[in-house]
């Protein structure tokens, strides 16, 4: 199961900050200044405005002779729809593998559309209502709302209707029985195909997972 293009069709909205909401236990996402290539996620443990961001020590790994953490680097937090991005640097060591970063002086924040496509290529299985036993599909978009099934044969489904959605993302997250409701059915009887557009139902944990990647493949639209 692969992805194929992580471009989100959407404006972004941005402006400067001072502070960010930052959350204990939350995730951060890292890139290398000097290496954009080098990307990896870390934990928040504190934050002083102005001064430190408390982390986990991140190791960058491009291959196995490789593995450090970088003088400076991009560094993106996601939190509700929004996604804050700011440059920051190693400052000290503080405990074992917890270190302070410095806090950003420019800070972004980027609305994330809930309407915002990403274009996909995911193995899905559906289970309708009416009938036993599962269905594969193609997962050809989602947003955080949504998405659009493609389904190689014709078949009775109406506007909506609710079935079972299940799937493994390209951040490795399982989605197992998600429930949708058809929003729009269409057919191309030429080639035997139903293209399905959905809108998620819950339960709330699932939807939250394709949520975060939506937000995260936000992050690799940011410049390097």
């Amino acid at each position: 199961m692969q992805d194929t293009n992580l471009r989100i069709d959407a404006r972004r909205e941005v402006e400067n900050l001072d502070t960010i909401p930052f959350r204990l236990g939350s995730d951060l996402i890292l890139r290398s200044i000097l290496n954009p290539a080098l990307k990896t996620k870390t934990t928040i443990y504190g934050a002083v405005p102005g001064q430190m961001i408390i982390i986990e020590e991140p190791l960058f790994s491009l291959n196995e002779r490789y593995s450090g953490t970088p003088e400076g680097f991009t560094c993106a937090y996601l939190h509700g729809v929004h996604l804050f991005t700011f440059q920051s640097t190693f400052i000290q060591h503080l405990f074992k593998n917890i270190i302070g970063i410095e806090y950003p002086t420019k800070i972004e924040r980027i609305q994330i559309r809930s309407n915002a496509r990403i274009a996909v290529d995911i193995e899905s299985e559906i289970v309708l209502g009416i009938k036993p036993g599962s269905m594969s599909a193609s997962m050809e978009d989602v947003s955080m709302g949504g998405c659009k099934l493609v389904l190689s044969k014709l078949i009775r489904i109406q506007k909506g209707s609710k079935f079972y959605l299940t799937c493994t993302l390209p951040d490795n997250n399982n989605i197992d029985n998600l429930v949708c409701r058809v929003m729009n059915v269409s057919f191309r009887h030429e080639k035997n195909i139903t293209i399905i557009g959905v809108r998620f139902l819950g339960p709330s944990h699932t939807v939250a997972k394709i949520e975060n990647f939506c937000k995260l493949c936000a992050f690799n639209q940011i410049p390097s």
